[in-house]
């Protein structure tokens, strides 16, 4: 069995009624009265599994994309990686938005006319962003990182989550600055910026020893996996941009 409930009261809040609302609204008592066995083998599984889903352009991809960040949220609480298990929070609301869109998307196609379906697809391919649009990006993120680290130093989530017990974070700057450089490279990919994935392979670059030292070594690997996937898609989106111009 992958994980036990201890507290049968808040079971039935998560499996009734919405189960995603109450999962959220339950997660400080989820932190604290389930007891996980090979979670983060799950929650590696599942993130992979969504990646593979996303290639074959299905929809399932954004539910198991949602079911392995929830996951990973307690995986990183667990090891004291806080940045890592907001990151993974705010993965959720752009997961749960992705399979919003994407469930009105065969709606839309039945529906739209030639010419703007042809509009839609031209405003979803790759752009290479210019100096002024990038670089402010990562001067909001700089400014942000201080008062971010400082923030998760405080001790303010785990005394939110598990009052009384405090576990010092562990790699605060390298795992804030993660965070940050995640949240800008989230940021471009949404604005379609092919430079965003120059930004994702730095991050899985720095990843992978941090988890490694963390000893979360299942997690390393799939972020090892990663990089050459983030190199890949790089690749074809400059593809995409060679075809584009050629046809221009």
């Amino acid at each position: 069995m992958l994980f036990k409930i201890e507290n049968t009261d808040l079971a039935k809040c998560i499996f009734a009624g919405q189960p995603m609302i109450s999962l959220l609204i339950a997660l400080p008592q989820l932190l604290q009265k389930i007891t996980f066995t090979n979670t983060e083998l799950v929650a590696a599984l599942l993130s992979f599994w969504c990646v593979w889903l996303a290639a074959k352009n299905n929809i399932l991809n954004w539910p198991v994309a949602m079911a392995g960040s929830l996951l990973y949220v307690v995986v990183f609480y667990q090891g004291a990686l806080y940045s890592d298990a907001f990151l993974n929070v705010i993965f959720l609301g752009f997961q749960a938005f992705g399979w919003y869109k994407w469930s009105r998307r065969g709606l839309l196609n039945k529906t739209l006319k030639v010419a703007e379906k042809q509009s839609i697809e031209t405003l979803s391919q790759p752009i290479v962003a210019n100096l002024k649009q990038w670089l402010p990006v990562f001067i909001i993120g700089v400014i942000l990182y201080v008062p971010w680290t400082l923030f998760v130093k405080s001790g303010t989530i785990q005394q939110w989550i598990s009052p009384g017990s405090y576990q010092p974070p562990r790699f605060l700057y390298i795992d804030a600055a993660l965070f940050i450089l995640s949240i800008c490279a989230l940021y471009m990919q949404g604005k379609r910026w092919i430079q965003h994935w120059y930004v994702w392979v730095l991050v899985d670059v720095v990843y992978v020893p941090m988890y490694v030292l963390n000893r979360n070594f299942i997690t390393a690997v799939l972020y090892l996996v990663y990089i050459p996937l983030a190199i890949k898609g790089y690749q074809l989106w400059k593809a995409n941009l060679r075809e584009r111009t050629t046809v221009d």
